[in-house]
């Protein structure tokens, strides 16, 4: 056979040993590509587009991946278009092929996958082309071969590949044309990958309302409810298009009305269903395709309560090795890797996990969450083991029967933190009583170190209840005393005081004296931020003294030495608080690492020295708690303490720099909203400035609103003022927020 067509492209001996020449199309179009038009909906991509367009250029292999419903095919479809017709790059054409790699019923084999492209290149499907993809792949490497002689260049891109197998004969060789390839699986098969996120949240809107058109106006009439209905989406571009198309269907329907039907949890993965598109079937293909051993973690994930998982935690749950499965889930795009040991679900795959858990009447699902708890309560106490005074893990402390020791930190306790919470509510809502009176005592030392306590009000007071139900005085004594320090954070003294003088009871009854001492001491800072102050020295000061005869652990007492110093203060026992303020400081410095603590004992420690004639060795005090108070959020302690620290440094002559700190703490006094600390340093600021002759700057610092009522030491002589006048306002008021990170 010697067929000779003009214009033609002559092939050796590829088809059965025969001899053909084949006319090229002039142009691959997008009828005989596929390539679907450009859908006008696309948003927030423009980044990701412009690089993988310009990655077109100069690498052979272009892939993106991404989990399902992220919008790898329309950004691959828009990145064709643009690299074709808006610029150029491809003269010769485009083809699109989608191998369907994660459904075993639509899935194309190579063979026929090879044969469609080599229709769209001009090779009719007839008798003499080879059956086999060996054969198939030659005469397509050959053609492509022709179009790169005529310089006519190709992009093919070969969407929805479940991984490189599958891709890589469908791939141009030599260098010349393009391929652009999607999958739900991480691929290797070039140097430009991208990994494709949900969508940034103001992109999330824009689509819905691209997707409603311009005569709808509901996305502009409700932002608020737009945003919500982005949020609850997960901002996945297939989950926002099907609300959106839900929403256009009833043009009446309020945006806030569909917000409330997909904030059902249980029901969001229905509602987001629409004719033949939906987002769980669009998980059930990458489900459907994890060995078993994956699956099974894939479902004991969506058991762990908080917003990610550590590896640890996860082997927990598997009772296994679990590296190795995370890894190849992570791949799958089915879960992420915020970091590396650390991994989380996107909020609609935890939705389907957890549907997916409820469903295993075959799992032993409580048996894993068990092993979870377990391995947060056992963890979390050794980890915060130096923080606690209440918490032994001896064969007789309270939590003997629940936990055991491991080795562990702050740091993990940092990471941990949300997972702990979680866990807690959780167990609390499953009626949980054990773990939920166990979990905020083993981290009550933590919580007190970051300044959260606030935050477990809510739970303390139904660990209270739950440790009571458990008939153990001593727990329940536990976590009263826990509770009244929450209280104490959240301004409710008085129950607070309430809360301590029933966990000291508890203690008594258990015959514990230490932590009877313990809550004793907190008794005292409760009376101390009512103001009663005697009474507060009454039961601190032997307190500080049996906690230390009774060999206590440095937390509680260092503690109760702050607060001792701090009441002294008050009531003008400058030498007292200046000792028992430099003890704790030391006491939180060296074993404890709590440097907010240590900066409220010295910023005590300084005013009393200050107070007592001494401004050189106040400054000391007051620079180092400037330097642990420098976080930015702890605004009110950073001002008190420059306020100290610039009435020293008048008193010490260096007048200018006194006049700059002071200046310093009005405006962070301001930033912190506190009027009584502000109207305190503006006192100091105005009579400084009197002193220099500046009456126009002193009359210029005007209090912006009145200053809260709180009682100012008493300041000994010397100008503009030997002490700042704090008062009760920088300590009774201070309520530090939180320093999560």
């Amino acid at each position: 056979m010697g067929n000779h067509i003009s214009g033609g492209v002559f092939f050796g001996t590829v088809i059965q040993g025969q001899r053909i020449q084949l006319t090229l199309p002039r142009e691959i179009t997008p009828a005989l590509s596929g390539l679907p038009d450009r859908t006008p909906s696309f948003a927030g991509r423009e980044e990701e587009l412009s690089r993988i367009v310009g990655e077109l250029e100069d690498h052979p292999v272009v892939t993106i991946v991404g989990m399902p419903g992220v919008g790898k095919t329309e950004l691959a479809v828009q990145a064709a278009w643009r690299a074709w017709k808006d610029e150029g790059r491809f003269p010769g054409g485009v083809l699109i092929i989608d191998l369907q790699g994660y459904n075993d019923r639509l899935r194309l084999p190579v063979e026929r996958a090879l044969t469609q492209l080599l229709g769209a290149l001009g090779v009719p499907d007839d008798e003499h082309l080879p059956k086999d993809a060996q054969g198939l792949t030659r005469l397509y490497r050959s053609v492509l071969a022709a179009y790169a002689e005529q310089e006519r260049r190709l992009l093919v891109v070969v969407d929805n590949t479940s991984g490189e197998e599958q891709a890589r004969p469908l791939l141009p060789t030599g260098g010349y044309h393009a391929a652009l390839v999607t999958s739900r699986h991480s691929l290797v098969l070039g140097e430009a990958r991208t990994v494709l996120r949900p969508l940034p949240a103001d992109a999330a809107v824009e689509l819905v309302r691209r997707v409603l058109g311009e005569a709808d106006g509901r996305v502009g009439g409700d932002r608020v409810s737009a945003e919500r209905i982005a949020d609850l989406c997960g901002h996945l571009p297939l989950a926002l298009w099907i609300s959106a198309a839900l929403l256009a269907d009833l043009p009446v329907m309020p945006l806030a009305a569909f917000a409330a039907q997909l904030a059902e949890a249980h029901h969001r993965l229905d509602t987001l269903s629409r004719e033949d598109r939906t987002v769980r079937a669009a998980f059930d293909l990458s489900y459907q395709r994890l060995r078993p051993e994956q699956a099974r973690l894939f479902r004991l994930l969506a058991l762990n309560a908080g917003p990610d998982v550590s590896t640890e935690a996860a082997g927990r749950l598997a009772d296994a090795v679990a590296d190795r499965w995370l890894e190849s889930l992570a791949r799958a795009h089915l879960i992420e890797a915020p970091r590396w040991g650390r991994w989380r679900f996107h909020d609609l795959v935890r939705i389907y996990a957890e549907e997916l858990a409820a469903a295993d009447a075959g799992e032993d699902l409580a048996e894993a969450e068990q092993r979870l708890n377990a391995y947060y309560v056992e963890t979390a106490a050794a980890a915060a083991l130096n923080l606690n005074d209440l918490v032994a893990l001896s064969n007789d402390g309270p939590l003997s029967r629940y936990v055991g020791s491991l080795d562990g930190g702050i740091a993990w306790l940092d990471d941990e933190y949300a997972n702990l919470l979680a866990t807690t509510v959780r167990a609390q809502a499953a009626g949980h009583q054990g773990l939920s009176a166990v979990m905020p005592t083993v981290v009550g030392g933590y919580l007190r170190l970051r300044r959260v306590l606030p935050q477990w009000t809510a739970i303390l007071q139904r660990s209270v209840s739950d440790s009571a139900a458990l008939g153990d005085a001593e727990l329940t004594g536990v976590v009263l005393d826990l509770f009244g320090l929450a209280l104490q954070e959240a301004g409710r003294l008085a129950e607070a005081e309430a809360a301590a003088r029933r966990a000291a009871k508890c203690f008594r009854k258990a015959r514990e004296k230490f932590r009877e001492n313990v809550a004793l001491g907190h008794l005292g800072r409760a009376l101390a931020r009512q103001g009663r102050y005697e009474e507060a020295v009454e039961i601190l000061r032997p307190a500080v003294d049996r906690l230390a005869g009774e060999g206590g652990r440095m937390p509680s007492r260092a503690h109760a030495l702050k607060d001792l110093g701090e009441v002294l203060l008050q009531l003008g026992r400058y030498q007292e608080a200046a000792e028992f303020s430099a003890e704790a400081a030391n006491c939180f410095w060296q074993p404890i690492g709590d440097e907010i603590s240590e900066a409220e004992a010295r910023l005590t420690e300084g005013t009393a020295l200050l107070a007592l004639g001494d401004p050189l060795m106040s400054t000391v005090a007051f620079q180092r708690a400037g330097e642990l108070f420098r976080p930015p959020e702890i605004l009110v302690g950073l001002a008190a303490t420059l306020n100290g620290y610039g009435c020293a440094l008048w008193q010490l002559g260096h007048r200018d720099r006194a006049v700059e700190l002071l200046r310093e703490a009005v405006g962070l006094a301001e930033e912190a909203g506190d009027a009584g600390l502000r109207a305190d340093v503006v006192g100091n600021l105005a009579e400084a400035y009197t002193v220099l002759g500046l009456t126009d700057e002193a009359a210029r610092l005007a209090p912006p609103h009145p200053p809260l009522p709180a009682p100012a030491l008493p300041r000994p002589p010397g100008a503009p003022a030997s002490a700042p006048a704090e008062g009760t306002g920088w300590w009774r008021r201070r309520g530090w927020p939180s320093r999560r990170r």
